[in-house]
């Protein structure tokens, strides 16, 4: 037993031309070369099994659901106070609080829609 390895040098090689290449001389007949390959389409019940794994698939997640009554009020609360504070705390309260009612309900139909 020889405990010589082959290395690539020592092994016979042979380059087998692709089929998508263009030949460099006529040399080969053209019945040499193969014809590709038939694509397989997939069985009707596997292509129903991809369009409902397709259909299944999980949908994006649902919009956040309207804040509860107490959350509205603390976030309406923030905001107002926010108003006030950088009007110096000279405006009417009521209208901070009004204003940022409106401002909070947009913000929550616009995440809603």
């Amino acid at each position: 037993m020889s405990s010589k390895r082959k290395t690539p040098a020592r092994t016979k090689t042979t380059k087998v031309p692709s089929p998508l290449a263009a030949p460099a001389t006529s040399a080969q007949p053209p019945s040499a070369v193969s014809a590709p390959a038939a694509v397989e389409r997939p069985s009707p019940a596997a292509a129903r099994a991809a369009d409902r794994a397709r259909v299944e698939a999980p949908k994006a997640a649902p919009p956040p659901s309207r804040p509860s009554r107490e959350e509205r009020h603390r976030v309406i609360a923030k905001v107002a106070y926010g108003y006030a504070e950088r009007a110096g705390f000279r405006n009417n309260p009521v209208e901070d609080w009004l204003n940022a009612e409106r401002e909070v309900d947009a913000r929550i139909e616009r995440l809603a829609s």
